[in-house]
């Protein structure tokens, strides 16, 4: 056992805007239910206050020392976090997670604890492939003038070296950053069935930026191959659109939302994952399509770079026409896919979230070590506190 598992309990304050059972969830929820389940079972306590959806409980409770708190939407889950916390909220948390998705929660401005920021990546190009123009306001708005002025000195976790450069160009300083990559789970994703013809597949939320339509400018240069698209988003009816225009309904399959056994099974049957997204910290897809012998191709952009190898677990290109090139090439030579599929599952083996809950739970540790800085906000009782329920595991969303 480590020092994660060893030291004294903590209570764990996180702030988010969505938490993993959100409908519109990605690879932030992922990560978070990864972390915060394993920080539990090691006996510490979380209070989460995150935004609210249809359909969800205000309060929710898994076991005795996770609840979950939920107001606010996609906007107000900010001022509305804020609201909580005033009233005692997770009072007594010994340090404060605060998770930023795009948007801060301006913790420096209003929260007196020992604060540590998680960042998956710097969202400009999110900003401007969902906002066009008024994209570049809404990011200097909403992240890059609190990064630069209001964040100095904040320890930041993020998941690979492409966000860390990223957050410095934001003025965070190098060493307030600590990098570690995100785990993935090898007893729920493994080699299937490979279809007989050649099938793509593309995992993700249905955002602008993730660029699904350049996924069908390769399908439409690679003759003879069929994608699966498996997640959900605002986009969906804007690509459904694309599909009937280009008329490729024979070729592309929209799947929506499934749950983790049919996205293993659709992994295993794909020859090659793709993804031509303008922006991704990690990607945890590539991981799982790793697990199952897929090999991928994508864009060389964010953190794309180091969750694939180029020439060893799958191949990398600079723009659509490479892209093109680099999935013809995979389809094509069947003993080029395999090699990379197996050098990609045994790589992707490697990768563990109890080594990245470990890791994201020390830099926990060593804040909550420093003490409070300043008086807490008044109000009741912890919201920790209350009957406990047997911990049940919540469905995950596809992950970005």
């Amino acid at each position: 056992m480590g020092r994660a598992e060893t030291a004294k309990p903590l209570h764990i304050l996180v702030l988010a805007d969505r938490d993993w059972t959100h409908p519109d969830t990605g690879g932030n929820g992922a990560n978070l239910y990864a972390q915060i389940s394993r920080w539990v079972a090691w006996g510490h306590r979380v209070t989460m206050v995150t935004g609210h959806y249809p359909g969800a409980k205000k309060v929710e409770r898994f076991g005795p020392r996770l609840v979950v708190h939920r107001g606010g939407g996609r906007a107000t889950v900010f001022p509305r976090a804020f609201l909580s916390v005033m009233r005692g909220v997770g009072r007594d948390a010994d340090v404060v997670l605060e998770t930023i998705n795009g948007i801060t929660f301006l913790t420096p401005l209003w929260l007196r604890k020992p604060r540590v920021a998680m960042v998956h990546h710097v969202h400009r190009e999110l900003f401007l492939g969902e906002f066009g123009r008024a994209g570049q306001l809404l990011f200097l708005v909403a992240e890059r003038l609190p990064l630069r002025y209001l964040y100095q000195g904040t320890p930041f976790l993020t998941i690979s070296r492409s966000a860390r450069d990223d957050l410095v160009r934001e003025g965070i300083a190098p060493k307030d950053i600590t990098v570690e990559y995100l785990g993935v789970d090898p007893e729920k994703f493994g080699r299937g069935v490979r279809a007989a013809e050649p099938r793509l597949i593309f995992v993700g939320r249905l955002k602008a930026y993730k660029r699904v339509e350049t996924l069908f400018d390769v399908l439409e240069a690679v003759p003879g191959t069929s994608l699966d698209v498996v997640g959900e988003g605002d986009h969906r009816p804007d690509l459904e659109a694309d599909i009937a225009r280009r008329r490729l309904g024979e070729r592309v399959r929209m799947h929506g939302y499934v749950d983790e056994q049919r996205r293993a099974e659709l992994y295993g049957r794909a020859w090659v994952n793709v993804t031509a997204s303008r922006s991704e910290g990690w990607s945890l897809t590539v991981m799982e399509a790793a697990l199952c012998g897929t090999p991928s191709a994508a864009l060389a952009v964010g953190g794309l770079p180091e969750s694939i190898v180029d020439g060893e677990t799958g191949l990398l290109a600079r723009d659509t026409e490479e892209l093109s090139d680099r999935v013809r090439e995979l389809v094509e030579r069947p003993e080029l896919r395999e090699r990379l599929g197996d050098a990609a599952e045994r790589r992707a083996s490697t990768f563990t979230w109890e080594r990245s809950a470990r890791a994201f739970l020390d830099v926990l540790q060593r804040q909550a070590a420093n003490g409070a800085r300043g008086p807490w906000a008044q109000g009741g009782p912890s919201g920790a506190e209350g009957a406990a329920v047997e911990p049940q595991r919540p469905k995950v969303r596809i992950p970005s």
